[in-house]
């Protein structure tokens, strides 16, 4: 794969990328696969990762067990290329909004809606008679240079799929910041992960979103290993990350709307942080970390309500 500049077409967008097998008379029972991208709009990476496997799935005629769904997050966002509409989709996506959404109440923000559909295609599929178990991956970007890695919830079937990923996988997150798409679907019962692919620019970010999406049908049994170059995508991966150690989120430095927060600059994902070093201004204040660890999601852009989190070995 090369690493270049692609981009995103959005005159053509549509809320389901695609599905595969196309014709449901092609379809044997397995498992099925959930791929979202663009849950943040200014995160393209995943939904072009998504088109790339479509257009090698279908080029090449592979073979699938069960299916592969891929959807765009928010559409209104990615379109206008900018994080949200009104709130961040990947905070409102709880069962008490699916649950006024269902009564039929109208909620007061664009990313209601954007939650609305992308819950009707997840119902739709567990209702598929030859969907076996729904798994999911949900592609994200972030604002600093970062290698790959996964986030994942607690829940242990979920980290133990995750590790069989060859990134490094960080669990709990869902304990600071729930609503998040990857936290929704796992409520219903689905296992899976939040991929973080690299910075939002950087073409790299989409090889390894797309990557990732060719190991995991390898190891959910829906594709054959050797229908791919499977060690190339798998090495990729395994040689992006400096670490492949498993970590717990341990404190999480929150904004509010009216506050001004500045990291400062250096900091990577996974940089080793010590005990009393300075991290950011709030404010204008310092704010120094009280633990020793690492720095997670350092935020280098101006909207988010997350300036870091510090995580510590799992």
């Amino acid at each position: 794969m090369k690493a270049n500049r692609e981009i995103l077409d959005k005159e053509t967008l549509t809320r389901v990328i695609g599905q595969y097998p196309y014709e449901p008379t092609n379809q044997t029972r397995g498992s099925y696969l959930l791929v979202s991208g663009g849950i943040h709009g200014n995160e393209p990476s995943g939904v072009l990762a998504i088109q790339r496997v479509f257009k090698k799935l279908r080029k090449e005629n592979l073979s699938l067990k069960g299916k592969m769904v891929g959807v765009t997050g928010n559409l209104v966002a990615l379109k206008k290329g900018v994080r949200m509409i009104d709130k961040d989709l990947n905070r409102v996506c709880t069962l008490k909004n699916e649950e006024q959404l269902k009564a039929g109440k109208a909620l007061d923000f664009h990313e209601a809606s954007e939650f609305n559909e992308l819950m009707k295609i997840i119902e739709n599929l567990e209702d598929e008679e030859l969907n076996t178990n729904l798994h999911f991956m949900d592609l994200h970007t972030t604002s600093s240079n970062t290698p790959p890695y996964i986030s994942v919830n607690r829940r242990e079937e979920s980290f133990n799929f995750a590790k069989q990923m060859p990134l490094p996988v960080v669990k709990g997150i869902e304990k600071y910041i729930p609503g998040h798409f990857d936290h929704y679907q796992t409520m219903r019962g689905h296992t899976g992960f939040t991929m973080e692919a690299g910075q939002h620019d950087d073409p790299k970010s989409i090889d390894y979103h797309e990557a990732a999406i060719w190991v995991i049908m390898v190891k959910t049994d829906m594709l054959e290993k050797t229908a791919i170059p499977y060690d190339h995508y798998h090495s990729l991966l395994e040689n992006a990350s400096p670490t492949h150690d498993n970590f717990e989120v341990t404190y999480r430095q929150e904004i509010g709307e009216d506050h001004y927060f500045r990291m400062d600059p250096g900091y990577a994902n996974f940089s080793k942080i010590n005990k009393g070093q300075r991290l950011a201004t709030l404010d204008g204040e310092t704010i120094v970390s009280n633990y020793s660890g690492r720095v997670f999601l350092p935020l280098y852009q101006t909207q988010g309500s997350d300036g870091f989190f510090i995580v510590k070995p799992a």
